[in-house]
C-alpha cells in the first residue's frame, strides 16, 4: 500500500451525501485513478431523478466521467442493503468513498459510514458535506505499533499537497475500576509523560523514513475521539490506522467520523492482510 489508488469504489446515495464525495475524487484527476465503480444501492434511488433526468447512480457517474475523463465508470446496482454492498463490491476495488451527513442520522449508506469502514478490506474515505473550513495538514492518528499502512497513505497525501504531516496523539487518563488505579493513574505526570515519550518516539522514526515530509507532533489531553474530530477543523485529510479502528468496540472511530468536518481515511484491520495489501501494491 503506497497511497495510490487505481480502482475505486464510490457510494451513490439517492440523499445526495456523495455530492462532496465526488468533488474529493475529482480533486484528484491525474494521480493515476483508472477505474470507478458507482454503486447504486438504495431502493429509492431508482425512483428519483439528478438533475438531467438521470437515475442517481448515473448521474453520479456522469460527474465522475467529467472529472475523471482517462478513468474507466462503471455503475454497478443492487436491491441489497447499502452496507452490505459497498462492502462486497469495494473488494474488487483499492479505495472506498463514502459521502456523509455530519451529526445525522441518514437512511442509507450516507448514514453507515463508520460500520462500512469497520468492515471493509480496503481503506475508506469518508467526505463530510460541506463546507470543509481549511485545508490544513494531512494528520496521522498514532498509536504503537504505528499502522505503515496509514503511514504510507499519510505521507503520500502530504507529498501530492506539498502541506506538513501532523502525527496526532490523542490520549486520556485511565478510567477508575473497582479494582483501584493504575500506577500511572496515580501519577498523572507519569501518564502524560509516557504519551509525549511515545510521540516523540515515532515522530523521530517518521522523519527518518521521510526526510523529505515536513513532519509536527502534537500531543493532546482528552478523549481520543473527540480529540481527534476537534482537530479536523485544522486537516485537509485525517487518517486513522487499526489501532484507532475496532469491530467490536470502535467508539473512536465512531466520534471521530459523526463530528468530522474534514475528510477522514479509514485503515481497516482487513487492509492489512496479504490479499489486500497487494491489490494496492
Amino acid at each position: 500500500m503506497d497511497g495510490r489508488w487505481r480502482a475505486v469504489t464510490l457510494a451513490a446515495d439517492a440523499t445526495r451525501p456523495h455530492d462532496e464525495a465526488v468533488r474529493w475524487l475529482a480533486a484528484r484527476a491525474g494521480t493515476g485513478v483508472e477505474r470507478v465503480h458507482v454503486i447504486g444501492a438504495d431502493p429509492a434511488s431508482e425512483s428519483r431523478t439528478g438533475p438531467t433526468g438521470a437515475g442517481v447512480a448515473d448521474a453520479v457517474a456522469a460527474a465522475v466521467r467529467s472529472a475523471l475523463p482517462h478513468a474507466r465508470v462503471v455503475v454497478r446496482r443492487h436491491a441489497g442493503h447499502p452496507a452490505h454492498a459497498l462492502v462486497e463490491e469495494s473488494d474488487d476495488g483499492d479505495l472506498l468513498v463514502v459521502g456523509t451527513f455530519r451529526n445525522r442520522r441518514g437512511s442509507t449508506a450516507g448514514g453507515e459510514a463508520a460500520r462500512i469502514a469497520e468492515r471493509v478490506s480496503v481503506p475508506t474515505v469518508v467526505v463530510p458535506e460541506g463546507p470543509h473550513p481549511i485545508a490544513g495538514d494531512v494528520v496521522l492518528a498514532v498509536d504503537e505499533p504505528v499502522d505503515e499502512h496509514a503511514e504510507a497513505i499519510a505521507v503520500a497525501e502530504a507529498r501530492r499537497t506539498h502541506r506538513r504531516l501532523t502525527l496526532l496523539r490523542a490520549w486520556e487518563m485511565p478510567v477508575l475500576t473497582r479494582t483501584g488505579l493504575t500506577d500511572f493513574a496515580e501519577d498523572p505526570l507519569r501518564w502524560r509523560s509516557r504519551n509525549a515519550e511515545l510521540l516523540e518516539r515515532i515522530t523521530v522514526e517518521v522523519r527518518a523514513r521521510h526526510p523529505d515530509v515536513r513532519v509536527h507532533a502534537l500531543l493532546v489531553e482528552g478523549h481520543p475521539g473527540r480529540a481527534i474530530a476537534a482537530h479536523t477543523r485544522r486537516a485537509s485529510l485525517v487518517v486513522l490506522g487499526v489501532g484507532h479502528v475496532h469491530a467490536l468496540s470502535g467508539s473512536v472511530l465512531h466520534d471521530v467520523l459523526r463530528e468530522t468536518v474534514a475528510p477522514v481515511c479509514v485503515v481497516p484491520p482487513a487492509a492489512h492482510t496479504g490479499a489486500a495489501a497487494g491489490r494496492t501494491a
